[in-house]
């Protein structure tokens, strides 16, 4: 679930509070915004947070991809070809994330 605000502290955090900024990144899960000066300069997150994130940025492309395809090169599917599409696919899914 995402926090109701974002996590917001001031850069200077980062020489005097790396650990703590570390471990709120961890436990969250979510960015943390670091300011300079009032004005947002940099964002910290957790590298497992954003290996998914770039994991869902991948399949959303994907399936735009799919969708622009589809358009163009409208062709019918039996119903077997997509359930073994689908299962090694999310075979794949498993191999690149076994814990989830």
């Amino acid at each position: 679930m995402t926090p109701a605000f974002p996590a917001i502290r001031p850069i200077s955090d980062l020489r005097t509070d790396l650990n703590g900024i570390c471990e709120q990144a961890a436990q969250s899960q979510q960015p943390i915004f670091m300011t300079k000066n009032g004005k947002a300069s940099l964002v910290v997150i957790d590298c497992e947070a954003y290996e998914r994130q770039r994991q869902h940025d991948r399949y959303v492309l994907k399936l735009r991809e799919a969708e622009l395809e589809q358009q163009y090169h409208p062709e019918t599917v039996t119903r077997n070809e997509v359930s073994s599409h689908v299962s090694s696919i999310i075979a794949q899914a498993r191999e690149l994330f076994p814990h989830a």
